[in-house]
């Protein structure tokens, strides 16, 4: 049989396959379709006169509906009959949310009260362990019995200032975080300190101090800056954000876990940063080591040479030592960090670089461009990432085997900057 012939063949059973599957798929995907128009429909119907009505017999208030989110959706794939609903309101300028179940009267939620209830759980969690007020605090929660929702907001209506987070089905009327806390099913604290009058690793996170649900968690993500300028940056939960390195002093996450019907399993991860100064840069790392026992520093030539690949050499001037960490890293964290400030800048009229050089292949690289700070001082208010850009200005990451400096460019600048 000829090859072209065979492919043929294999070509037309694969067809005759998908013709088959889309077959038996065909039907229950026209059923959910069917069933999420119904959604959309019923929530058109009454979504935002049902929510209006309970948090008028709730609270005693007129709030007034401003749109809804089904949170049914006609994917190909996977489309979901989610007959959940949550409908945006808002009363005397404040903005909140309610849950509405299209199938049942019963089940509604609403996060009217959550700055209330969100406060009542971070004067107990201070109160526990006689800690002060902190620099930020945010709180979030989600209950055993509040019905599935997406977790994530459309970003028309984040936009407008509308969170669905925190929603409850009960009247807060002053219960005890006691009592709270045995409703829930997840609880994430977020704190940062500006100071602190001893280490977040001495914070002694008790589980019978806490009444977890079960299949419930906790967690605690605890931040220490020597300065504000990394909070609107270091946004990460699972590990810090490189950009707050320079102002990082500690992190702590704790979480708290009830797996079925077990004993509480209770895990820490705790980062402590030590700095050393150098020539004017500041040098930060997460090992359990003082900076100077893994930071190494040797002369390096006056002019480096790099070839980006396109035969135009790009010449660089030295302008501190060469820096290069000994130790390699444990995990996928950096190592170490090298910080180079506005007042080191200052001293040069050209761009300045951090370069990069592989000890064992020789390749220089331009690792990051440092931003003059009229630079900085042009980026636009309403960017996004605007905090991010002025915080990691002139930040890197170090790792094992490369050789790091700071270097003035001596040719006129035309590649982009990194």
């Amino acid at each position: 049989m000829g090859m072209g012939k065979r492919t043929k063949q294999i070509a037309s059973m694969l067809f005759i396959s998908v013709l088959f599957l889309l077959a038996g798929c065909g039907k229950g995907y026209m059923d959910s379709r069917r069933e999420i128009g119904r959604i959309y429909k019923a929530a058109e119907q009454f979504a935002e006169s049902r929510a209006s009505a309970y948090i008028s017999e709730k609270y005693g208030i007129p709030a007034v509906p401003q749109g809804y989110w089904v949170q049914a959706n006609y994917d190909l794939y996977s489309p979901n009959t989610n007959p959940n609903v949550v409908v945006f309101m808002v009363y005397a300028d404040k903005k909140f949310c309610v849950g509405v179940h299209v199938d049942n009267e019963t089940i509604l939620w609403d996060n009217y009260q959550r700055e209330e209830i969100e406060a009542a759980l971070q004067e107990y969690l201070i109160n526990l362990y006689s800690l002060p007020q902190p620099y930020t605090i945010k709180t979030g929660f989600r209950l055993n019995n509040i019905p599935n929702y997406k977790s994530s907001i459309p970003a028309e209506w984040k936009a407008k200032g509308y969170d669905h987070s925190n929603m409850v089905d009960f009247y807060f009327n002053g219960q005890s975080a006691e009592e709270l806390l045995s409703q829930i099913g997840s609880l994430e604290y977020f704190v940062s300190y500006l100071s602190l009058d001893r280490s977040l690793d001495e914070i002694d996170f008790r589980a019978e101090d806490w009444p977890v649900s079960r299949d419930g968690y906790i967690s605690w993500n605890f931040r220490r800056y020597a300065s504000p300028e990394a909070g609107p940056v270091d946004t990460g939960i699972d590990h810090p954000n490189i950009a707050g390195y320079p102002r990082f002093r500690e992190w702590l996450h704790t979480v708290l876990e009830l797996k079925g019907s077990g004993e509480p399993e209770l895990s820490k991860d705790y980062f402590e940063f030590h700095t050393a100064q150098a020539e004017g840069i500041t040098f930060i790392t997460i090992l359990p080591h003082e900076m100077e026992d893994i930071l190494c520093t040797s002369e390096g030539e006056d002019v480096w040479a790099l070839d980006p690949g396109n035969g135009n050499i790009q010449t660089y001037r030295l302008v501190s030592s060469l820096f290069e960490v000994t130790e390699k890293a444990p995990d996928s964290y950096y190592i170490a960090a090298m910080s180079v400030p506005a007042a080191f800048t200052e001293q040069y009229e050209n761009p300045l670089y951090i370069l990069s050089r592989n000890r064992e292949t020789g390749k220089i690289m331009a690792a990051a461009y440092i931003s003059s700070q009229e630079e900085l001082d042009s980026l636009p208010e309403t960017e996004h990432n605007r905090d991010y850009k002025i915080c990691i200005n002139g930040v890197k990451g170090m790792t094992k085997g490369v050789q790091y400096a700071v270097a003035e460019r001596l040719e006129a600048s035309g590649e982009k900057k990194l």
